[in-house]
C-alpha cells in the first residue's frame, strides 16, 4: 500500500533547491506514478516564479516528460492569496497553461490593493501564528478569503490551511468539498487542529497528502501527514492519492478526464 503521487513540489524556479528533472528523478526512484512541479505564484515578493520564466519551465518540463515517460508530470503553480476578497495571483489567461492549481496563504505577497496590506496581510503577519491573538473578526475575514477564492477559481488543492494564518478550517474544508477541491495534509507541517481534522473526516472531506518538497530528496516524503492519518484514524478512502490517482477540479473543467 502506498501513495501514488506527490502534487506539491518546488524547484529552483522559486525557492526550491532542485531542478525539475531532479524532482522527477526522485519521484521515479521511489516509484510514484505522478508528480507535480508547483512553484510559488507570481506576486510573492521573495520566492515567486517570474512570468518571463514560464516558457522555460514549460520547455524544461517537456524535455523531462520525454526522458521519463513512465511517470506523469504536471506543471502547476502554488498560487498566493493576494486579497481578503479571495483574489489570487493568477489570471484567467494563466489557467490554460497550468496542469494543476494549488492555492494558499503566504507571507510577503504583493497585496491586490493597499487596503489588503492593512486589513489582511499585516494583521496575519502579526497574529497569524497564534489562534489566541487572532480576533474573531480576523478569523472570519480569513475564512471568507479562502471561500471566496474557491468560488472565483478552479483550485485543485488548498495548501497548508492555517499555516501563518488562522481561519475556520472546517468551514474552508466544507467549501472545498462543495467545489471539488482537495484539502492538503502538508508534508512539512499540518497546522489544523486534531479536532477540526476529525470533524472533517466525519463529514467526508477528501484530503490529499503532499511533500511540499523544497529539495529533491524530500519528494514523496509523506511521513508528517501519515502520522496524522494514523493518529486520528482518518480513513484511507478519504485520501485522494492513496492507492489511487486523484481527479483534479481544473482538469475536470477542461474535460481532460474520459469518465
Amino acid at each position: 500500500m502506498a501513495f501514488w503521487g506527490d502534487y506539491h513540489t518546488h524547484t529552483i524556479y522559486s525557492h526550491g533547491h532542485g531542478t525539475i528533472e531532479e524532482n522527477v528523478q526522485r519521484a521515479v526512484e521511489i516509484g510514484l506514478k505522478e508528480v507535480a512541479i508547483t512553484d510559488h505564484g507570481f506576486r510573492h515578493m521573495m520566492y515567486n516564479v517570474r512570468h518571463m520564466d514560464w516558457k522555460y519551465m514549460h520547455a524544461d518540463t517537456q524535455k523531462v516528460r520525454e526522458k521519463y515517460p513512465q511517470i506523469k508530470i504536471y506543471l502547476g503553480l502554488e498560487t498566493n492569496l493576494s486579497s481578503r476578497f479571495g483574489k489570487a495571483d493568477i489570471l484567467p489567461s494563466d489557467m490554460d497553461n497550468l496542469d494543476l492549481v494549488i492555492c494558499g496563504y503566504h507571507k510577503f505577497v504583493m497585496p491586490d490593493r493597499p487596503s489588503d496590506m492593512a486589513k489582511f496581510f499585516l494583521p496575519n503577519f502579526l497574529f497569524g501564528s497564534s489562534e489566541t491573538k487572532s480576533s474573531a473578526k480576523l478569523i472570519k475575514r480569513n475564512t471568507d478569503a479562502y471561500i471566496k477564492a474557491l468560488e472565483k477559481y478552479d483550485i485543485d488543492i488548498v495548501s497548508h490551511i492555517n499555516h501563518a494564518i488562522k481561519a475556520d478550517a472546517v468551514e474552508v474544508a466544507r467549501a472545498c468539498k462543495h467545489y471539488g477541491t482537495y484539502v492538503e495534509l502538508n508534508g512539512k507541517r499540518v497546522s489544523m487542529k486534531d479536532s477540526d481534522l476529525e470533524k472533517m473526516a466525519q463529514e467526508g472531506i477528501i484530503f490529499i497528502c503532499n511533500s511540499d518538497a523544497h529539495s529533491s530528496n524530500r519528494v514523496g516524503d509523506f511521513s508528517v501527514p501519515m502520522a496524522v492519518i494514523e493518529r486520528l484514524g482518518i480513513p484511507f478512502e478519504q485520501i485522494a492519492n492513496w492507492e489511487k490517482l486523484p481527479k483534479f477540479r481544473s482538469r475536470k473543467k477542461k474535460g481532460l478526464y474520459k469518465d
